[in-house]
């Protein structure tokens, strides 16, 4: 009976996702005045998977998930601690246990709640796994497209996305040069960009090559558009496509790495 953060914190959207901004007060009231209380919801989520389950039964670890993502919702302004208008009321023993939806909250839960379930704390340890070889700042790059576009921060998620290729591209030319400031001054310099992708796969076979560049497509497009100050239409398809886009080249530097590197 675990589960993973990322389980926690769909159920959670769910749930809150139903309740409606005009709520009336008898049902906050039923609700301790609040629109959520949190043992209750996870003790209602372990029932769906052991139906004859009590209360007692249920572990520190199994209630502590549920709390953690309580956490990262208010931490994007999505839920606030504690009831709806506690009034100077003593609080001290809810703490923790009862939630409150922000305005900002009511909207993005709309939206959030619209998209596909996506277990993105696997995207995350998958994409972490290369982080050895394309380094830090990859790592860094790629967590932060993951929990964008947890957040519904779709735009952020594609230009993160890019910024994570262009880490890619950098850490193999580094590897084959063995000079991280020449390949820095390359890469800033005018075309910097096709030169070092030239440099990088200059001894590779053409179908690398094209395989390469071709995956590449993720740094060229949102690395350059996405990151523009105009206006964008970018949703969820898209960001999820971005995503999709760097695992693929992340895998293919990574089992090429020695032709792209020798």
């Amino acid at each position: 009976m675990e589960i993973q953060a990322e389980e926690a914190f769909e159920f959670l959207v769910q749930h809150l996702a139903a309740i409606p901004p005009n709520i009336t007060r008898p049902v906050l009231v039923s609700l301790r005045y609040s629109h959520l209380y949190l043992p209750d919801v996870v003790a209602n989520f372990w029932r769906t998977r052991t139906p004859n389950v009590g209360v007692v039964d249920l572990t520190d670890a199994q209630y502590t998930v549920f709390y953690d993502a309580a956490w990262e919702l208010a931490r994007i302004g999505v839920l606030r601690p504690g009831r709806v208008a506690p009034r100077n009321q003593e609080m001290a023993n809810d703490f923790g246990d009862l939630w409150s939806i922000t305005q900002f909250g009511f909207g993005w839960l709309g939206q959030a709640s619209k998209r596909p379930f996506l277990d993105m704390s696997r995207m995350s340890e998958v994409l972490a796994g290369f982080v050895p070889q394309f380094g830090p700042g990859f790592g860094q790059r790629a967590v932060e497209a993951v929990r964008t576009y947890r957040t519904a921060n779709y735009l952020a998620a594609c230009s993160m996305a890019g910024a994570a290729a262009e880490s890619i591209l950098l850490a193999g030319a580094i590897a084959k040069s063995k000079d991280e400031g020449k390949i820095l001054k390359m890469y800033e310099s005018a075309g910097g960009r096709a030169r070092v992708t030239t440099f990088l796969t200059g001894q590779a076979t053409s179908s690398v090559q094209r395989q390469f560049e071709s995956a590449l497509h993720i740094l060229h497009y949102w690395r350059d558009d996405a990151s523009h100050g105009q206006l964008t239409t970018i949703t969820e398809v898209e960001a999820h496509a971005a995503l999709s886009e760097l695992l693929r080249l992340a895998q293919f530097g990574s089992d090429r790495w020695s032709e792209l590197t020798a």
